[in-house]
């Protein structure tokens, strides 16, 4: 049976969360350790990827009277910010602020006109999240990520000769967000973070929209 990306996340995903849901049951029938309670705020730098993005802004461009071919690059270097309270060493809540980079594209116009036309689409976010959380030892973990984020994406279009309309087009979407991941406590305040997280879907029928896979590198600092 062969696995896709989503399907191995999926799993990874789940079983973080449920291994950290077992383990946080022992966890709260007895008295919780001074530092078990916190809360911490963090931020990450991603990098993301939007598979078959290219197919689904021509539909947006279809949608102002526009036949395209449109191919698009790898979006940029965005980052990303967390605020999280960790109810037990096994359980946390976040609120998130997410940002898909800058992607360029190129779309070759075929109708009403022939023409060619350059621009962007980006997207940023704010989710709530679950995290399962299951430590190793004293300094390393592993958990999974479940929640919903609202996006909110933009697509901007600008004609090479100017035979046909420029874009520019916003939307709003929910999505929902699984990911899995490691941290490493580098101090009793500080860890760092390494994760991969799949929003199903990103973008609008006026913008495009593309599943998002993001690979984010971060650091937290806990208020203990």
């Amino acid at each position: 049976m062969k696995f896709t990306y989503s399907s191995k996340l999926l799993w990874l995903s789940t079983a973080a969360l449920s291994l950290g849901a077992a383990l946080a049951q022992p966890a709260q029938a007895a008295p919780l350790a001074a530092n078990s309670q916190d809360v911490y705020i963090g931020g990450n730098i991603a990098a993301s990827r939007a598979p078959g993005l290219g197919g689904s802004i021509d539909g947006a461009l279809a949608n102002q009277g526009l036949g395209s071919s449109t191919s698009t690059g790898t979006p940029g270097t965005s980052g990303g910010l967390r605020l999280g309270y960790r109810l037990n060493p096994n359980l946390a809540f976040e609120a998130s602020y997410d940002r898909i980079g800058s992607t360029d594209l190129q779309s070759a116009i075929v109708s009403p006109a022939a023409d060619s036309a350059s621009g962007t689409w980006k997207a940023h976010g704010f989710g709530l999240h679950v995290l399962g959380i299951a430590p190793l030892d004293k300094q390393w973990s592993v958990y999974g990520r479940a929640g919903v984020e609202q996006w909110h994406t933009s697509l901007d279009t600008a004609s090479a000769t100017g035979s046909t309309a420029n874009v520019s087009t916003t939307g709003s979407n929910t999505s929902l967000a699984l990911g899995a991941g490691v941290a490493y406590a580098i101090s009793p305040n500080v860890d760092a973070t390494a994760e991969l997280v799949r929003y199903n879907r990103v973008g609008t029928s006026s913008t495009g929209s593309s599943a998002v896979n993001q690979v984010n590198f971060g650091l937290r600092y806990h208020f203990l």
